[in-house]
């Protein structure tokens, strides 16, 4: 199948075969998140919808096309909770302090898989961490992933462990919306230290900004002989309010009820119907009759009971996705950054799978890692390496090039150019941590031994 399909000798053919080996990559992950949540076992506890299935939600493009396959296997019935988990330094404030480079990208991810697939109840679990219950589980955590010490391994290990187990609070649609600010908030976009909270690929030399506003240039209604104007994006018909219920009417007959397909026109979570559905919502809350359904505008405690958790380790290795990559091509090209790719994988079950699991599973719960199913890692052996990445086009657009072509075509765009940032500092555990620990993110090498804050008395 691999070398029928890839031949390329003629340069021309090029484009066409990475289009068809996003399909077949596209069509290997489907199977392979098929195959890890088909038959999930449903929490018994009834503190939850029953959620069987749940996603280590980044934000970042492997997340976000692994939560958006499991979409379509995981019963409609049953919500997906998306696990975000961030640290911050004190108590108290977690509202209002800054956000982190992972928890903006899920907000973001987030918003774009509700407007895609409204019908699911996409559960967003934030676990906010302050750095006391870091040093209350320091020791567990060495002790779990000894005999590894160094402070990577404790940082990542640390974000796993506490997304793991899945202590958070839900945060609603409508917060979400409202804790997404627009670019202009340049203190934001900073991330208060001079430094964008999200990194774009940049295309015809200009950075794309984190933040995008809606555009204010107004289209007229594609409906023949309708004056009036259409949003500028969001209408799957190009349609003014009017018309795109009109053009929803034979669908709706055919189906025997609201089609309510727009998620412009008919989401609930915009304009003044959901000022006035949060106002109810408020109201049934302090009258001790909050729904299962209130769940879009407001947040509360929970703790996921998944026993199912994806994980996207795996396709970094595979598709070269740090930013180390791209520094090995610029040192010395691809046979050496092939090289490097094999090595990595070679190395996977011993330097990351082994410590990641053990976290995970001390919860009760298990990993299941899609990007490494056999089928999956046989077939990115198999193809070129142009096809996986190219070093060519700038971070964010040629790192995991081939993956960035699945996610276009699933309909997950928001993700689709973002830069990747490593789990340890996109959750900011590597900057709480090391900073106590080395006075400085900078003076905390990657290798550097884990130095800890604990006394060596007894447990």
């Amino acid at each position: 199948l691999y070398t029928s399909i890839f031949d390329l000798s003629d340069e021309v053919t090029k484009q066409s075969n990475s289009e068809r080996a996003a399909c077949v990559l596209l069509e290997l992950l489907d199977r392979a998140v098929r195959r890890r949540v088909a038959q999930a076992p449903i929490p018994s506890s009834n503190a939850t919808k029953g959620a069987s299935v749940a996603v280590l939600f980044s934000g970042g493009i492997d997340s976000v096309v692994l939560a958006a396959l499991s979409n379509t296997h995981v019963p409609k019935n049953q919500p997906i909770d998306l696990i975000n988990v961030s640290f911050h330094v004190g108590s108290s404030g977690v509202r209002s302090g800054p956000q982190s480079p992972d928890r903006l990208a899920a907000k973001l991810s987030y918003l774009e898989m509700k407007r895609r697939w409204p019908e699911r109840d996409w559960r967003f679990i934030a676990v906010d961490v302050p750095y006391e219950e870091v040093l209350k589980n320091e020791k567990h955590i060495l002790r779990i992933i000894s005999p590894l010490d160094s402070t990577m391994d404790f940082n990542i290990a640390t974000a796993f462990w506490f997304a793991g187990l899945g202590q958070g609070r839900i945060m609603g649609r409508g917060e979400i919306e409202e804790t997404v600010p627009s670019h202009s908030n340049k203190s934001v976009m900073k991330g208060g230290l001079d430094e964008p909270l999200l990194r774009f690929a940049n295309k015809n030399g200009e950075s794309k900004q984190a933040f995008c506003k809606k555009s204010n240039v107004q289209r007229q209604c594609v409906r023949m002989g309708c004056t009036r104007s259409a949003p500028p994006d969001g209408c799957i018909f190009g349609a003014c309010r009017f018309c795109c219920g009109k053009l929803q009417g034979p669908i709706s007959s055919f189906l025997g009820k609201a089609a309510r397909l727009c998620p412009e026109h008919n989401d609930n979570n915009t304009g003044a119907a959901r000022k006035i559905r949060l106002r109810s919502e408020v109201t049934q809350e302090r009258s001790g009759a909050m729904s299962s359904e209130s769940y879009t505008a407001i947040s509360f405690d929970i703790r996921s009971r998944a026993k199912i958790l994806l994980s996207g380790v795996g396709a970094d290795e595979q598709m070269a996705g740090y930013g180390r990559h791209r520094s090995t091509f610029e040192r010395s090209g691809y046979p050496a950054l092939q090289s490097e790719l094999r090595m990595e994988i070679k190395r996977l079950w011993t330097r990351n799978l082994g410590r990641d699991d053990r976290c995970l599973s001390d919860h009760g719960k298990e990993t299941r890692f899609p990007f490494l199913d056999e089928d999956v890692v046989t077939f990115l052996e198999k193809i070129p390496l142009e096809l996986k990445c190219d070093m060519s086009l700038p971070a964010g657009e040629g790192d995991k090039l081939i993956l960035r072509r699945v996610a276009r075509m699933i309909g997950v765009n928001e993700c689709s150019s973002l830069v990747k940032r490593a789990i340890q500092f996109g959750s900011r555990i590597a900057r709480v941590s090391d900073k106590s620990r080395f006075g400085s993110q900078r003076q905390a090498t990657g290798q550097a031994k884990h130095r800890t804050l604990i006394s060596s008395g007894n447990d």
